[in-house]
């Protein structure tokens, strides 16, 4: 069976021509590490492919990627954690409270979006359904989920640098206005377009 070496490629930035090489040496050196991680990277897109199908299956949402994807960013998160520890992460940002300037532009309105029923006007991000659904996935499921939305909250950093502030506090009008277009429905869906 013919396998395209463009996934990994685009996945591990491998150059064509090395994993060419690698390729050729299957029949003279089985032992060899290179085939062997060859064929690992290989295994790991069509495992990867199939998960996405999972995921897709399980009729994830529009609003459970934004609060994640939301989260992951303005906590600044680069790397895979934990489900607990996102978890954790996730309640703390939802109920963050809201007294700044920031939080008045629709972009805020937008993440923090449940009105609290007490006298403090303070609202919180609707972070159930991300639990809900992070309840819900295996831990592979998680782990391609979640390094999905780091990609894709690492495309914005390169798009918008707004240095390594954490959250929304300080961000001038016009960065919360492109992070709304980032973040923006067609965007999370064209990025996501696999498991939406």
């Amino acid at each position: 069976m013919r396998f395209s070496y463009k996934p990994i490629v685009d996945k591990f930035n491998i150059p064509r021509p090395t994993l060419i090489e690698w390729k050729k040496r299957v029949k003279s050196e089985p032992e060899n590490w290179r085939v062997k991680h060859l064929s690992f990277l290989q295994d790991q897109i069509t495992i990867e492919e199939k998960t996405l199908k999972e995921l897709f299956e399980k009729g994830i949402v529009y609003e459970e990627i934004f609060i994640l994807s939301i989260c992951v960013y303005f906590e600044n998160i680069h790397t895979f954690m934990s489900k607990a520890g996102l978890r954790q992460l996730l309640k703390d940002f939802a109920h963050v409270k809201q007294n700044s300037v920031e939080f008045r532009h629709d972009f805020a309105k937008e993440i923090w979006n449940i009105k609290l029923d007490d006298e403090s006007g303070r609202c919180i991000a609707d972070y159930t359904r991300a639990f809900n659904l992070l309840d819900s996935l295996s831990s592979f499921q998680y782990y391609v989920l979640f390094m999905r939305i780091i990609d894709f909250t690492q495309t914005i950093r390169e798009k918008i640098d707004m240095g390594f502030s954490k959250g929304i506090i300080g961000k001038t009008w016009q960065e919360l206005h492109s992070l709304q277009r980032e973040f923006s429905k067609k965007s999370i869906s064209s990025q996501f377009y696999k498991i939406l």
